[in-house]
């Protein structure tokens, strides 16, 4: 039997005012993406933009409240430079939530991705990191580090790799 033709929604009419708000936050868009277009190609600003990138990595390694407390206190006055400038801050992360190290694998313990790939070869990485209820971005470091130290190898590439006990 024959799929019927889903029948068209009925247009739903817009006032004259619900078009004119409309054009105008576009236009407001446009502005605010013209100013940060500017503020990326000023030189001044770039360096700024550094400087405040490095003050939250300063934040995120330092156990010391003073000089948390500064380190504080400097992001804001550089974010107010760069949000005078035309440009914005990213958000600063909570202080509570540190970012493991790269390269520490989070959550995925290393003799145990081994024994699983040995016990299941020829596994893809998003199988691997769903059996072992992780994600494939915490478990990536943990088995590039074992690639290296020549405990898995590979078949393979990108989304098809598949992991051996070597």
């Amino acid at each position: 039997m024959a799929k019927a033709k889903n029948e068209p929604k009925p247009r739903e009419r817009r006032s004259e005012e619900q078009r004119i708000a409309e054009l105008e936050a576009r236009i407001a868009e446009l502005k605010a993406r013209a100013e940060r277009k500017k503020a990326k190609k000023d030189p001044a600003l770039r360096h700024v933009s550094a400087a405040l990138r490095s003050v939250d990595k300063a934040l995120g390694a330092s156990q010391d409240q003073a000089t948390r407390r500064v380190l504080s206190d400097a992001r804001a006055n550089l974010a107010a430079v760069l949000s005078l400038g035309g440009g914005s801050a990213p958000a600063q992360r909570s202080g509570g939530a540190q970012r493991a190290p790269r390269g520490s694998g989070g959550s995925v313990d290393a003799a145990r991705l081994l024994q699983y790939v040995t016990q299941h070869p020829g596994l893809r990485g998003e199988q691997l990191s769903e059996a072992l209820g992780t994600d494939s971005t915490s478990m990536r470091p943990v088995m590039h580090r074992l690639i290296e130290e020549r405990k898995v190898r590979t078949t393979g590439q990108r989304r098809g790799m598949q992991y051996y006990p070597a």
